[in-house]
């Protein structure tokens, strides 16, 4: 008897490690691609990169999805969509993902009540027992899509939650771990380094910067170091760039090199 249980127990260890330990908030979740409802096409996590991706496992027949739906469309969808996303400015994207299927009918019902627009299928619960192995619906899963935060890495899991209560609803914890989501601290690019000058056959000083491949670039000249003319702009290839200051008129030129957005 031992033997067989030993065997039972070795073959459930087996199949979780196939299928890969279930994720934990803290975690980095893989990229992955489910079909969208409405087009047919297969859409990636990483086709959500910049945004807070908030997941909702649905179906159509479950009483606590029904609960949950309009609260998630008012507390969380609308809530954020009204404010151009959470404090920091970061876009909140609510999926739905269906676990129903058949049942157009009753499906699409559901979906105009809760007034869900993005959905995509997870019939097998492929994705679901990554995150919910032990199954059930609704299930919730927040993730950071920015690159860059300060405060979560780039797909990390930040909040996850299996069921929906009948008296205590999560609205506030998901706006909790929305709301800790910071914006991609920015880093702004060093100026280039302009070369000394150098006088051409013609008598005009030339002077030569690296530009950076796909960065662009305007220099500006001044006689005073006061007002300052804008002289040329160029798209970077990496090589370098050569200015040629025009000092036809005696005066001495100032040349500065800016970095554009």
């Amino acid at each position: 008897m031992k033997t067989v249980l030993h065997a039972c127990l070795l073959f459930a260890l087996l199949q979780l490690a196939a299928r890969g330990a279930a994720y934990r908030v803290g975690d980095v979740v893989e990229n992955f691609s489910l079909v969208n409802r409405a087009t047919g096409q297969p859409m990636q996590l990483t086709d959500f990169a910049g945004k807070i991706v908030v997941l909702e496992w649905f179906a159509w027949w479950c009483p606590f999805c029904q609960a949950a739906a309009p609260q998630v469309r008012d507390g969380v969808a609308k809530h954020y969509a009204a404010r151009g996303g959470n404090p920091a400015g970061v876009e909140v994207v609510h999926v739905g993902v269906n676990l129903q299927a058949g049942q157009e009918t009753q499906t699409q019902n559901f979906l105009n009540k809760a007034e869900l627009e993005l959905v995509l299928h997870d019939f097998d619960r492929g994705l679901a027992k990554r995150f919910f192995p032990t199954g059930g619906q609704p299930l919730f899963a927040i993730l950071n899509g920015v690159a860059g935060s300060p405060s979560h890495r780039q797909w990390e899991l930040i909040y996850s939650r299996q069921g929906y209560g009948q008296s205590t609803f999560p609205i506030a914890d998901f706006r909790v771990a929305i709301d800790a989501v910071q914006a991609a601290v920015v880093v702004p690019p060093e100026p280039p380094r302009l070369g000394a000058p150098v006088l051409g056959a013609d008598g005009r000083p030339r002077v030569t910067f690296r530009a950076a491949a796909g960065r662009r670039y305007r220099w500006e000249t001044s006689a005073d170091l006061t007002a300052w003319k804008s002289e040329g702009e160029v798209t970077g290839q990496g090589t370098d760039h050569t200015v040629e200051l025009d000092v036809t008129d005696g005066k001495p030129r100032f040349l500065r090199v800016a970095v554009l957005p």
